[in-house]
């Protein structure tokens, strides 16, 4: 597991938290094999980070997915940073843990402008 010491949460132990539901869901403790990254939070929850903004169209023009861009497009913009930075591999098996937020992406002008920019990119 690794964290970034100097960064701010929202919560005082997250890896916590996310272990508890993830064993929950899966009857299995996962805590030594969470990955948590905090360098794609940014300034506040009311600014949408270039990163983010990027891995919102991303999903949405190679899969079809949508996030939201409070926190699953933030997600996404970390796992998208680990296979960069090489701390996911290829043929590693991951798991991206969509946890809904859709109508967070309707309170962000911007985010629904990019989302709508990538989709536009689909033949009708």
């Amino acid at each position: 597991m690794r964290a970034c010491a100097s960064c701010s949460a929202a919560m005082d132990e997250p890896a916590a938290a996310v272990a508890a539901m993830a064993g929950e869901l899966t009857g299995s403790e996962l805590r030594d094999r969470l990955r948590i990254r905090s360098d794609q939070v940014g300034s506040g929850y009311s600014r949408l980070t270039e990163s983010a903004a990027e891995a919102l169209q991303l999903a949405a023009r190679t899969e079809g997915i949508a996030l939201d861009p409070v926190y699953t497009a933030r997600a996404m913009a970390g796992l998208l940073a680990a296979v960069k930075d090489g701390t996911i591999t290829p043929g590693q098996t991951t798991v991206f843990w969509h946890t809904g937020g859709l109508p967070g992406l309707f309170g962000h002008a911007e985010a629904v402008n990019r989302f709508d920019a990538a989709l536009q990119r689909f033949p009708a």
